[in-house]
């Protein structure tokens, strides 16, 4: 195991005793060198691609690409490419957490989101860091919106600020309890990103790389955590996943056997009347005539 030096970035460089948060937007090179925070730090990836370290995981990422990091958590971003004209950027809300919990103590509803306060070290728990994709909008927008109230400083901005963080930790807690049973904090890498890749693509022949790059993780680190999340190998899991599928296609559709057996992604139907009968313990024709008959097209839509 390569033995990595890794810096500590002081929180006096960032926070003065006005503020406990900070903002920055951040064009990621070569130049800066592993290294680990006396603060908390949130990361989204605004543009490009790349690699981020996060102890000794190396993930991919891209636009979209959240990252909680808790106070300790040791990291850098690398861009894919040192070309200027492809840059990684990176905005990044970093804050003092002791300091962030007093300025919100009161707040109405606050102690209801456990697992984002605990993930962001604002309450004790498993804190551990996290990678999430932004799929409603919600963390660009919290960053477009913040980013220019901390560089302008208008009148009001950090109420702006306060609030704005709060939606973002109510959007943060309700990704993290959507989360598979088992997912643990520090662990969870973009597991529910992989689940989904697999969930989308099961007409398409799905191998676990693939899973893993969809979920910005190593493969390795992929089987360690689909295996605790769904006490499944990765091909019983899309073996189920399909046959699931099949079952809802048969109960709900005409098409026909073949049909329904290319639908999942079955080739050979030889194969996919084995693994159906194996998991539900009838052919196909005798689980869709054990339902009760399809409407004839004249009765559909009434």
């Amino acid at each position: 195991m390569i033995k990595r030096r890794i810096e500590v970035t002081p929180s006096h460089i960032f926070f003065d005793g006005e503020l406990p948060f900070y903002i920055n937007r951040v064009s990621e090179s070569y130049e800066l060198g592993y290294h680990a925070h006396e603060f908390t730090e949130i990361s989204y990836v605004g543009e490009g691609e790349g690699h981020q370290y996060i102890g000794e995981e190396r993930l991919r990422v891209r636009r979209g690409d959240l990252f909680t990091l808790p106070l300790g958590a040791s990291h850098v971003f690398r861009p894919s490419s040192a070309n200027a004209g492809r840059p990684l950027v990176v905005y990044n809300f970093l804050f003092e957490a002791e300091r962030m919990s007093e300025a919100l103590r009161g707040f109405p509803g606050l102690d209801r989101l456990g697992r984002a306060l605990a993930c962001l070290d604002l309450a004790p728990g498993d804190g551990g860091w996290r990678k999430m994709q932004d799929r409603t909008g919600a963390f660009e927008a919290f960053f477009a919106a913040a980013y220019p109230e901390f560089v302008g400083r208008r009148t009001g901005y950090q109420t702006r600020i306060y609030a704005l963080f709060i939606v973002l930790l109510t959007e943060i807690e309700r990704r993290l309890a959507d989360e598979p049973h088992g997912a643990r904090a520090g662990h969870a890498g973009g597991l529910e990103d992989a689940l989904s890749f697999i969930r989308a693509s099961l007409a398409s022949p799905i191998t676990a790389s693939q899973a893993a790059e969809a979920g910005g993780m190593s493969e390795r680190h992929f089987y360690r955590l689909f295996a605790k999340a769904t006490g499944l190998t990765f091909g019983q899991y899309v073996q189920r996943l399909r046959i699931e599928r099949s079952c809802e296609l048969l109960r709900r559709t005409r098409l026909s056997v073949q049909e329904v057996a290319e639908a999942v992604g079955y080739q050979d139907r030889g194969h996919f009347l084995d693994v159906f009968k194996k998991i539900t313990g009838l052919a196909p024709r005798s689980y869709r005539s054990s339902y009760e008959k399809l409407p004839d097209e004249g009765e559909r839509g009434q």
